[in-house]
């Protein structure tokens, strides 16, 4: 597992910044393109920095071009 900032998973998955900062907020998982990724927070508060795993959405769209 590598967890990655916001930005870089959205560059990873071909969205924009804000638009998976919104899906994400007070969520545990965000879902695109019909799958979901969780979201691990850094802190407890609902304003901390949230993180995602670059290999489950590096397999995920290895995944979606297999499909």
């Amino acid at each position: 597992m590598r967890l990655i900032r916001l930005n870089e998973a959205a560059r990873m998955l071909g969205v924009d910044g804000d638009t998976l900062r919104r899906r994400a907020r007070n969520r545990d998982y965000v879902e695109i393109y019909g799958l979901r990724f969780r979201v691990y927070r850094m802190d407890p508060r609902p304003d901390a920095e949230r993180r995602f795993d670059a290999d489950e959405i590096r397999a995920a769209l290895e995944q979606l071009k297999q499909a």
